[in-house]
């Protein structure tokens, strides 16, 4: 079943929002952990931080490509969608002007890439925040 482009941008924005939003809270719960310190945790910690704002820019980056198949979702035809993000993108200056239109099925499935990106670092930053908080309580 192929998903139309207003239904993913939704799903999409509500992943991008989900992932931000748990990301921001475990970095808060990790410091007022990390107030227990340790030698394990001076070298943890930052490694935390560089994975929770690797997870939120990939989330930010998320949502914005949910605005993009938000806007696709805006027109008539799907193909005159696609054409005006690649024409936005390239004024914005973030991307050449493509000599063909990619339809809509082929940036999802780029994107679905993206949100895969985005599960593992999430899943990297969660294994990370378990490890600090066992070795918070522990040594706490």
């Amino acid at each position: 079943m192929e998903e139309d482009a207003a239904t993913f941008a939704a799903r999409l924005k509500h992943r991008a929002h989900t992932y931000g939003f748990f990301t921001c809270v475990l970095l808060v719960v990790s410091s007022i952990i990390g107030d227990a310190g340790g030698p394990l945790f001076s070298w943890l910690w930052p490694l935390l931080i560089i994975g929770g704002l690797l997870t939120l820019f990939l989330a930010v980056y998320l949502r914005f490509d949910a605005a993009l198949f938000r806007f696709i979702a805006s027109h008539d035809d799907e193909t005159e969608g696609c054409r005006a993000v690649d024409d936005i993108l390239a004024r914005m200056h973030l991307r050449k002007r493509p000599d063909r239109t990619r339809p809509l099925q082929a940036r999802m499935t780029r994107t679905n890439s993206l949100l895969m990106k985005l599960h593992l670092a999430f899943a990297a930053f969660l294994a990370l925040f378990a490890a600090i908080t066992a070795y918070g309580l522990w040594t706490g």
